[in-house]
């Protein structure tokens, strides 16, 4: 399995507070069967209180530490949506998943800002894949999930978080996560984790049995490993959505 968002940098965000922590996570990540974690430390916070250069070092360090921990970090970013989000990805100040052509992006989490829609096409007219990080928790989506499918149809892709489905986040995060797999509104799941253990841990096993239930072992083996797999190695998935939609 790929984890494609996971706050695993130590003293960055609000992920783990030092090393140690970090590791731990990371073990835990790999006994469960995850093979690579992408590091998604909040832009915000590398802006504001480090650098780019100074993520990508703690990155190198993490993965010398890891010794026989049989997984690979890859580094990207959880990038908030503002109107000088494209910039700061044409600068590297914003950073893609895996320096590939899909830039993880999170919505704000309340309204939906006059600058979302025109910011994205933005991204897009510059070669990006916006990858919209866990609608289901996003309001915009939550009271007009057509809005979703409209990003979706324009080339867009979505990531749910695992725990969205286990009920961590309440019933009605639940059921509306559900909808999104059903109608195939999702392509990833990643666990969004930030601790060791507790609701944000870096498991996707549970909700991995969870969706194979719902929509079949195959479909959701894409959503944890063929369409990360691809984003990682900066390849069109389009077959594999195409697969995941007419399923």
């Amino acid at each position: 399995m790929y984890d494609l968002h996971v706050h695993v940098l130590p003293g960055i965000d609000d992920g783990p507070e030092d090393e140690e922590t970090s590791l731990k996570m990371i073990e835990k990540a790999c006994l469960h069967g995850t093979k690579v974690l992408l590091a998604t430390p909040h832009r915000k916070d590398v802006t504001e209180d480090s650098s780019v250069p100074n993520i990508r070092k703690l990155l190198s360090k993490l993965n010398d530490e890891c010794g026989d921990i049989d997984i690979n970090l890859l580094l990207g970013m959880e990038n908030h949506l503002d109107v000088q989000l494209p910039d700061d990805l044409e600068k590297g100040i914003a950073l893609s998943m895996n320096d590939s052509r899909y830039v993880l992006i999170e919505m704000p989490f309340w309204g939906c800002p006059d600058f979302v829609e025109p910011t994205l096409k933005i991204i897009q007219s510059r070669g990006f894949v916006p990858v919209l990080a866990h609608p289901e928790r996003i309001e915009a989506f939550q009271k007009n999930v057509e809005l979703l499918d409209r990003f979706i149809k324009s080339g867009m892709l979505s990531q749910i978080t695992g725990g969205s489905l286990l009920g961590y986040w309440g019933e009605e995060v639940r059921k509306f996560t559900e909808e999104l797999v059903s109608t195939r509104l999702v392509h990833i799941m990643a666990s969004d984790a930030h601790t060791v253990d507790g609701p944000r841990e870096p498991l996707l096993g549970p909700a991995v049995k969870t969706i194979a239930s719902m929509i079949g072992e195959r479909n959701a083996h894409l959503m944890v490993a063929g369409i990360p797999f691809a984003i990682l190695e900066d390849k069109p998935c389009d077959s594999m959505i195409d697969a995941l939609r007419e399923s």
